[in-house]
């Protein structure tokens, strides 16, 4: 975890509980810290100046902290996460429902036979694990049902 990924999390906690100026003051922090990662952390990156990276926010972020979204907040967390925190960004999609007002640029194209027509919101277990040793405990919720990888987490049930 990563001090960019953390102040991802707060701005939208902030912005849930409508607080749009400090949601919208800890995201330009968030953003600005995956930035200084990229350019203090890893090699092949080009060092961005501080002009580059305000010029970015500009672009990336509504004029005004009262026009911010949820969107707003979670692209640039996807942006920023890309490559190295997909078990967060996968969290956030199933939190979210892969709702394309949230994930506007994230398309769903092809599913799973077994999906039924669903989005995965698991990874099934190998065949040689609970499959073989522990059937009767998966029967108790569902889990040899074929579909079983579609069931919603607990985290994005209302």
């Amino acid at each position: 975890m990563t001090h960019a990924e953390l102040q991802f999390i707060k701005a939208e906690a902030q912005f849930n509980k409508k607080d749009f100026t400090g949601a919208y003051a800890t995201l330009q922090k968030a953003i600005k810290s995956n930035f200084e990662m990229l350019k203090s952390g890893f090699t092949g990156y080009k060092a961005f100046t501080d002009a580059e990276v305000d010029d970015y926010i500009k672009k990336a972020l509504p004029a005004d902290a009262n026009a911010l979204t949820i969107k707003d907040i979670m692209l640039q967390k996807y942006i920023a996460l890309w490559g190295w925190g997909f078990d967060e960004t996968w969290v956030d999609l199933r939190k979210y429902k892969y709702n394309p007002d949230v994930y506007s640029t994230w398309a769903i194209t092809t599913f799973y036979p077994d999906n039924l027509g669903k989005t995965a919101q698991r990874v099934r277990p190998r065949y040689n694990s609970e499959y073989l040793w522990n059937v009767e405990s998966l029967k108790k919720i569902n889990g040899i049902n074929t579909d079983y990888h579609t069931t919603e987490m607990w985290f994005s049930k209302p």
